[in-house]
């Protein structure tokens, strides 16, 4: 089975990388102007720095799971130092180094192996409700416009896909959370809960991020429906197996979105390529930081 689903991912991968490479072809000669963009420049490098801010949201919602089993033997400060300086690793082949840095650090500091494989799952699963739900929710208009394109215009259609598929999404987390663990039910719940409320306010940070780029370069579509496209954007990245970091994923369901939403192809392209900075450069300018604070110990 594993074979397949590499396969799989090796070829949504590189068909996403075809559809990133066939936009630059397209709209080479605006999207040079637009990556020109002295406001875009401007909010690409504030964009960095707030990346590097908001992704403590996600370091947060991974020590509250870990507390719910070992308690507070692992201190924030040390948990987000941890979450921090392996994020990184994701751009490495595989897309899972990260959780396996993570693991073996963690495990190096006292955290027991029935709280990091808690936290783990409990972080799978959680992070992915809270994109979907998100994106389900917020990204509606964008789907109806698509689902319109294709000839399909019926709203109670919409509601139902997106309510049935947040429900599914729902039960499904919710049995295989209770099936894989053994922990107490409330304590486990409760930190399910928060760390999802955690990673919901990472993907609406990360998104109004998105919406700075996209209102820098072009006034085009709502806020609620850029957020809503960034966590979708996010989820295909982290699903597909394979691809570091999401690479060419994301930037394909971002270009499509926002090119959906209304964005011209050019802008579009400059937006899902800048984002890709933001984020790969705030990821490590979070791991350099780190690193220096531990150098000066």
């Amino acid at each position: 089975m594993k074979p397949i689903v590499r396969i799989v991912g090796i070829i949504v991968s590189l068909a996403a990388f075809a559809f990133v490479g066939r936009a630059i072809y397209r709209s080479f000669d605006g999207l040079q102007q637009q990556l020109a963009s002295p406001l875009f420049l401007i909010a690409v490098a504030g964009s960095v720095v707030a990346y590097a801010i908001v992704l403590q949201l996600c370091g947060l919602a991974w020590h509250r799971l870990l507390t719910a089993i070992d308690g507070p033997s692992l201190g924030i400060r040390h948990a987000l130092a941890i979450y921090g300086s392996t994020q990184i690793y994701k751009y490495l082949p595989s897309n899972v180094l990260h959780m396996v840095g993570r693991y073996r650090l963690a495990r190096s500091a006292g955290a027991s192996n029935k709280a990091l494989a808690f936290a783990q799952i409990g972080e799978l699963l959680t992070i992915i409700l809270a994109a979907a739900g998100i994106s389900a929710l917020l990204a509606r208009a964008v789907l109806a416009h698509a689902l319109q394109e294709h000839g399909i215009d019926d709203p109670t259609l919409i509601n139902i896909l997106v309510i049935c598929g947040i429900a599914v999404l729902t039960i499904g987390a919710t049995m295989i959370f209770r099936h894989r663990m053994t922990v107490s039910g409330q304590r486990a719940f409760v930190a399910a809960a928060v760390a999802f409320i955690f990673y919901a306010l990472f993907f609406i940070g990360s998104g109004l991020l998105l919406t700075g780029l996209c209102k820098s370069l072009s006034s085009a579509s709502g806020v609620p429906e850029l957020i809503g496209i960034g966590a979708a954007a996010w989820l295909a990245g982290f699903i597909v197996p394979g691809a570091p970091g999401g690479l060419g994923v994301r930037e394909t369901i971002l270009i499509a979105g926002l090119s959906t939403a209304g964005l011209p192809a050019a802008e579009a392209t400059a937006v899902a390529l800048g984002y890709r900075f933001v984020t790969t450069v705030g990821d490590a300018l979070v791991a350099m930081v780190i690193m220096l604070l531990e150098f000066e110990k």
